[in-house]
């Protein structure tokens, strides 16, 4: 417990004498050994949590922050492999006293393998990843939705089906914004789409569409804004 508070002291010390200048949330380098890797949520009211590798240094243990476990990927490191962290250090974590580390970059010492997560505070690579898709064939079906996230809200939803014959379901918009009544069954459309990530956590098989195309009349519906594809 000793190295653990001092450790967090460090770190704390380390962030103030920074704090004040151009960056407020300077990158730091840990290494250590792989002690655990487990499941945590960020607070106690968030619904899923992040994958976390609890590193075992010199000065004590530190809690490393990987990524949402709904992001299905595998670690390039496992129990007892000793690895280099480049991370920030999220302020309210140190004056909990807490040590927590969100990982950018993680090297594997022993293997070579590098795992680049982050880009910065707020840039995570599996937001920055995603890549809308296009969809194109005949509305068979127009309902309404419950919200997702606020069951309250209802949203138009309609399906598609493809050349192939395969069917999609695209979250068009809440009705109190626009029922959108040119969409209707029979019609052909090119829709730009995506499925955001969490949804897949929940076995959510919807899209989000945020561009509908009407090919026979050329009119495009701009619903939101697309996910970058950088």
């Amino acid at each position: 417990m000793k190295k653990i508070v001092g450790l967090s002291v460090i770190l704390l010390v380390f962030w103030l004498g920074t704090a004040l200048g151009k960056n407020p949330l300077p990158l730091r380098e840990i290494e250590g050994t792989v002690k655990e890797i487990r499941t945590e949520k960020a607070s106690p009211r968030a619904r899923l949590g992040f994958m976390t590798a609890v590193l075992s240094t010199g000065k004590g243990e530190v809690k490393v922050r990987l990524y949402p476990e709904w992001w299905r990927l595998k670690p390039p490191f496992t129990v007892g492999h000793r690895i280099r962290v480049r991370g920030w250090i999220p302020p309210r974590t140190l004056f909990k006293g807490q040590a927590v580390l969100v990982a950018a970059e993680i090297r594997n010492l022993d293997t070579g393998e590098v795992l680049v997560l982050r880009e910065g505070p707020g840039r995570p690579r599996w937001i920055s990843g995603l890549k809308p898709q296009t969809f194109s064939g005949e509305i068979v079906a127009r309902r309404i939705s419950p919200g997702l996230g606020r069951p309250q809200i209802k949203w138009l939803v309609i399906e598609v089906k493809n050349e192939q014959g395969e069917i999609h379901a695209f979250r068009i918009s809440p009705l109190w914004l626009n029922d959108y009544p040119e969409l209707r069954p029979g019609m052909r459309v090119k829709i730009t789409a995506w499925r955001p990530p969490f949804w897949r956590a929940r076995n959510i098989q919807d899209y989000m569409a945020c561009r509908v195309v009407l090919p026979e009349s050329g009119k495009t519906l701009n619903l939101r804004k697309c996910p970058t594809t950088k």
